[in-house]
């Protein structure tokens, strides 16, 4: 657990989270994404994925999540092309606020994609990572002898939190469904060819929803040899790195955002809000 976190709010976000990826041909080697049309087919080892799911194909079919009446049927751009009018269809779900200082821009809907399906794994790969680094360090507090988190570290959270609570979740889903071509082909280029991403973003979904919350101060404990804090708590420690995220937002704030999840969760499921 290092000292900066890269969480922000899409992490808890359905659009908004993997190991294994640096093989996907989007992403260039480095920290620092290249323009897009610099980007070169990157080589290496296959994508390391979660054994095959035992839920069905198409659990939840793309063709049954509603979407506004006035949804636009527009055509998509190509994959690569595809960062800015995304990301104006994200800032209107958004009220028009400026997602710039939470998201990277580059890549936008490779690197969200590759966010969700990381959220359940133990590791993320940073260079294809969808959210910007949150400002501050990570705030601990001493006593007794001991480290402990500080609750105070929450507030470094509490703007993208907000964002994502405010979020018009049917303009959201509207618009994901407009782009869900872009975004199946995203999964695809995971090295995951024969499931669909609405499935895996429910799943993923649900799992977010299952995180724990731990009862009274969160130990810390030093990492040998870097400059780390870990949780003391050997099962915290070993969380999936959503989970992690959703401890670290704090109790009151992570059951916001599970209320917007399960907002989510319904539409995505295909089931239709009352008119």
């Amino acid at each position: 657990m290092s000292q900066r976190f890269h969480y922000g709010p899409w992490l808890a976000a359905a659009f908004l989270a993997a190991s294994g990826l640096l093989a996907w041909k989007y992403f260039p080697r480095d920290e620092t994404p290249e323009p897009a049309t610099a980007a070169a087919p990157a080589t290496g080892p296959a994508p390391v994925l979660d054994p095959a799911p035992t839920a069905p194909a198409d659990a939840y079919p793309i063709d049954a999540v509603p979407v506004l009446p006035d949804a636009t049927e527009a055509p998509l751009p190509a994959l690569d092309q595809s960062d800015a009018e995304a990301m104006a269809a994200l800032a209107a779900a958004a009220g028009g606020a400026d997602l710039g200082a939470f998201l990277r821009l580059e890549f936008l809907l490779p690197r969200l994609v590759a966010t969700i399906d990381a959220l359940p794994r133990s590791t993320v790969t940073q260079n294809v990572y969808a959210a910007r680094p949150v400002a501050g360090t990570l705030g601990v507090a001493t006593r007794d002898g001991g480290t402990w988190l500080d609750p105070g570290n929450e507030a470094r959270y509490a703007a993208a939190v907000a964002l994502f609570e405010a979020v018009d979740a049917r303009q959201l889903v509207s618009a994901y469904v407009r782009f869900y071509p872009l975004l199946q082909q995203a999964y695809r280029d995971l090295g995951v060819p024969d499931r669909q991403f609405n499935d895996r973003l429910v799943e993923v979904i649900d799992h977010l929803l299952a995180a724990p919350t731990p009862a009274g101060p969160i130990a810390l404990v030093p990492v040998p040899d870097k400059p780390r804090w870990a949780f003391a708590d050997p099962a915290l420690e070993g969380a999936s790195v959503g989970h992690k995220a959703m401890i670290r937002l704090g109790p009151e704030q992570a059951a916001r955002v599970k209320g917007k999840l399960r907002e989510l969760r319904a539409l995505l499921a295909g089931q239709r809000p009352a008119a």
